[in-house]
């Protein structure tokens, strides 16, 4: 199911409709594994070495799906903490998955995880965030 979201994301780099800089990324919500997910092929001006995707547009979606996991629970949250373990090379023009989820909520403390993954499901980088809502 595509997530529809607040006029107010419009102008999001990631997902907003329109910025014309943006990714303008749809999101999905999966029910049977409680994540939301989305789909990106990074273009070749984002790369860091030689085809080789730079960490920070990997970092950028990995926190997003998180972000939409909140959303998707009607909580609006801002990253507090955010650690990442890069595992493989994400390669320029490949299509790669993004699926994040909350682990934990305790008050205003949302704790989440997040994955990247290629063809197959072989896993590229995983994350762990504490959100706060507000």
């Amino acid at each position: 199911m595509t997530i529809d979201y607040s006029p107010d994301y419009e102008g999001c780099y990631v997902c907003g409709k329109k910025n014309e800089n943006g990714l303008q990324l749809d999101f999905q919500y999966d029910n049977s594994r409680n994540e939301v997910y989305t789909f990106y092929t990074f273009k070749q001006f984002m790369q860091g070495y030689d085809s080789i995707v730079h960490g920070g547009f990997i970092s950028m979606l990995l926190d997003e799906v998180m972000a939409k996991a909140c959303l998707q629970k009607n909580m609006i949250a801002v990253t507090a903490k955010f650690e990442i373990r890069f595992k493989k090379p994400v390669y320029v023009n490949e299509k790669i998955e993004f699926r994040g989820s909350i682990a934990e909520i305790k008050g205003k403390k949302i704790r989440t995880a997040s994955v990247c993954a290629g063809n197959g499901g072989d896993v590229r980088a995983e994350a762990t965030a504490l959100f706060i809502s507000s």
